[in-house]
């Protein structure tokens, strides 16, 4: 089958999205069936286009039996309200102008947030007759409004029942949490959900178990976005809890906070503690988190945020490192099912500390929280979810 795929993020752009719609589309080819995707010029996260694109309205792509149409976007490192909007919309008309001309398609599978470009594609896919299946990361406008990015009830209401036609024109919607599927069919008022968790990347669960170095600094890692709903000021916090004892933090990503942080870390004179680096990309991020003793998944403390279970665990849990999860809700279900972490509140400082010292302290206890994530990794491999969604996708396909 011809698949046809729209996502406003897409490789070589570092993230959870990148990761996880690439590897959809990879495994897809793999099995033998045809893909062209629809996404932008890869600006993410700093809103600076990357070397050599932004220059034109549209640049292709092929390899085989892959196509990847890269739109321009009005892309920019201010990100304001107003640039937002521009920044969504001109994806969202790129994507609909795709969908309407799209060579031949048997489905359109698109990927929410933003739900702008996803509400644009799933229009131009109705018109065409194109069965609909949608991939939910983020629960959206929810999401939003919890973060302070939507605050006018007019605008939410508008976005909530978009959201709704959306979710009864797909044929299935597919999304990361059970907590999800559960609000996804009380929207739709059907039975539209389908559970495809984001899980690990393959070769990291195919690798084998390697203890970290005993030598050095104690080094509690985090690989992501910078943004508001990861709760990252909890390690400045937990970094002055912990002064004068032997721990780092290296924190490797970008977004919407980084200038903050990076303010807020000097400002608290925390420089020889807490280290951030630059995104680094994908095929380098395993040897990033085997070469920490632990490693950190914080999220805000926000009861919306209890329904999300941020990707970067499953890969935490793949490396065979202890994980220290700052959350409630799903997240922190998962790790206490695995047996392969510590659990404290989001957005607790002195919780983390006290975590890190009980790792540091307790190395038998830190192997045996990492071996048990490794081994409860075997099941979550990303490439096997696809064979959930290939599934899905046949079977929307079916009915056209």
């Amino acid at each position: 089958m011809h698949v046809l795929l729209v996502s406003q993020f897409f490789p070589p752009e570092p993230g959870a999205t990148q990761n996880r719609l690439g590897a959809f589309a990879e495994s897809l080819l793999e099995r033998g069936h045809r893909v062209t995707v629809i996404c932008e010029q890869p600006n993410h996260p700093s809103g600076v286009f990357q070397t050599g694109y932004g220059r034109r309205a549209c640049m292709t792509e092929r390899r085989a039996e892959l196509t990847v149409r890269r739109l321009w976007v009005a892309a920019s490192p201010r990100k304001t309200t107003a640039r937002r909007m521009a920044f969504y919309a001109s994806f969202a008309a790129g994507a609909a102008a795709g969908v309407l001309t799209a060579r031949r398609p048997d489905v359109c599978f698109v990927s929410s947030p933003p739900l702008p470009g996803v509400l644009a594609a799933a229009r131009a896919a109705r018109l065409r007759g194109l069965p609909l299946v949608v991939d939910v990361r983020d629960i959206w406008p929810a999401a939003a409004q919890a973060l302070g990015e939507l605050s006018s009830r007019r605008v939410i209401g508008l976005f909530e029942r978009a959201e709704r036609r959306l979710y009864r024109q797909a044929y299935r919607v597919t999304t990361t949490t059970r907590a999800f599927c559960t609000h996804i069919d009380r929207t739709a008022g059907a039975a539209k959900s389908v559970y495809l968790p984001n899980g690990a990347l393959d070769e990291l669960v195919s690798a084998p178990y390697a203890a970290p170095a005993a030598a050095g600094a104690f080094v509690v890692g985090y690989a992501g976005n910078f943004g508001i709903a990861q709760g990252l000021g909890i390690v400045l916090d937990a970094a002055q809890q912990l002064r004068g004892e032997h721990v780092r933090f290296v924190l490797v990503g970008d977004g919407a906070i980084a200038a903050q942080l990076r303010a807020q870390i000097a400002a608290r004179e925390l420089g020889d503690m807490i280290e951030l680096r630059a995104p680094i990309p994908v095929a380098q991020v395993g040897d990033f988190l085997r070469s920490c003793h632990a490693l950190l998944i914080p999220l805000r403390n926000h009861p919306l945020l209890e329904d999300f279970i941020p990707s970067k665990l499953y890969d935490a849990m793949a490396v065979g490192r202890p994980v220290i999860v700052a959350a409630r809700g799903e997240a922190a279900a998962v790790t206490r099912n695995g047996a392969c972490g510590l659990v404290i509140d989001p957005e607790d400082g002195r919780g983390l500390a006290g975590a890190i010292r009980a790792l540091m302290s307790d190395s038998a206890l830190a192997d045996q929280l990492g071996r048990a994530g490794k081994a409860a990794s075997a099941p979550l491999a990303r490439s096997r979810q696809v064979q959930t969604l290939e599934g899905v996708l046949a079977g929307a396909v079916g009915l056209r």
